[in-house]
């Protein structure tokens, strides 16, 4: 007699909640840009654009805001504004997922990406980070946003130290 085999198929847990509503996903991206230079501010605006663009023409998806912090650090969660009204806007349930350019622009923070992209998949929301293709609701892609977080804290500790040595005197 043969033993039959069971394959068990895991839900993606982006569509099981969704399909019972029947809704379009709230899709929100964050855009950071770290300096107020004429070139960073013209790249804060060609993000906006972008993804203003991306998620109006997507079919599925349903504009839940573009969050933008200008001229300030990713080292720090606590003086980016529109990143914590972004995290609160998920905990109250009006995002479904995020886009990020990338890890970097998301935090330069290793410890801050991973708390928030930890809590944000309990929520049920992922985190896409294009450029590295990573998205945060697998947990398997928690390996790669701690390394590339770590590279974009490791830069950001190096061009301080930078700064700081040109600053001193003679």
């Amino acid at each position: 007699m043969a033993q039959k085999t069971v394959t068990e198929i895991p839900a993606n847990p982006l569509l099981g909640d969704l399909r019972k509503r029947k809704r379009k996903l709230r899709v929100a991206a964050y855009c950071r840009v770290s300096t107020d230079s004429e070139e960073q501010l013209s790249s804060y605006e060609n993000q906006l654009s972008y993804y203003t663009e991306k998620i109006m023409k997507e079919p599925g998806w349903t504009m839940a805001g573009v969050f933008a912090d200008e001229g300030i650090t990713g080292t720090s969660t606590c003086k980016r504004k529109e990143f914590l009204r972004m995290i609160r806007q998920c905990r109250q349930g009006k995002i479904d997922m995020i886009l990020a350019k990338s890890v970097s622009r998301f935090a330069r923070n290793t410890v801050d990406t991973l708390n928030f992209t930890r809590e944000l998949r309990s929520l049920g929301i992922p985190v896409v980070f294009e450029e590295q293709n990573i998205n945060s609701i697998y947990p398997e892609s928690e390996f790669l946003i701690t390394l590339h977080g770590a590279f974009a804290q490791a830069e950001s500790e190096s061009t301080s130290s930078r700064v700081r040595w040109g600053k001193r005197p003679s």
